[in-house]
């Protein structure tokens, strides 16, 4: 979707939302959540973050073998017996 339709898009949907009371109160919240900047510490470590990156490196360059879902299910049901 191109720039200028999707701004249109989201005019029109404020239009619908502005004569909502309930739903303008929730876009007041998403609007507060998106200018609020707290600067409270992650509950993940910055070290985790990293390791979470490289790891899905190795993944997307096939350096390690990931399951599917269907796999992990499989496995737990196997295992665990649900």
């Amino acid at each position: 979707m191109e720039s200028i339709e999707l701004r249109n898009k989201i005019i029109n949907q404020f239009q619908e939302f502005i004569e909502d009371d309930s739903k303008l109160n929730i876009l007041d919240g998403v609007f507060d959540a998106m200018t609020t900047t707290n600067n409270v510490d992650s509950l993940v470590s910055e070290e985790h973050y990293k390791i979470v990156e490289e790891r899905y490196q190795k993944k997307v360059k096939g350096e390690t073998k990931g399951k599917s879902w269907d796999e992990v299910k499989l496995d737990l049901k196997q295992k665990y017996g649900f």
